[in-house]
C-alpha cells in the first residue's frame, strides 16, 4: 500500500495505488497510475495524466492537460 500525506486534492482525482504522495497539490480530473511518487511542493494541473513508475521531485509544477509517460523522472 502507498503513502498519501498532506495532499490537497481537486475534484474527481483518480489514483491507482501503491503511490507515495506528500505535501503536493493535485488539480481537478487528474489520473495518477501506480508506483508514482510526487514530493512536497509539487503542483499538478487540471486534467493531467501521470503514468506508472513516475517520480516527480520537490517544487516541480506540471501544467494543465499534460501527459507524463511511464517511467519519467524529474
Amino acid at each position: 500500500m502507498g503513502n498519501i500525506k498532506n495532499v490537497m486534492f481537486g475534484d474527481n482525482v483518480s489514483i491507482v495505488e501503491p503511490t507515495n504522495l506528500y505535501g503536493c497539490k493535485i488539480g481537478n480530473n487528474v489520473k495518477i497510475g501506480p508506483f508514482v511518487e510526487i514530493q512536497k511542493g509539487v503542483v499538478i494541473g487540471n486534467r493531467t495524466r501521470i503514468q506508472s513508475h513516475t517520480f516527480i521531485c520537490e517544487l516541480v509544477t506540471i501544467g494543465e492537460d499534460c501527459f507524463i509517460a511511464h517511467g519519467v523522472m524529474f
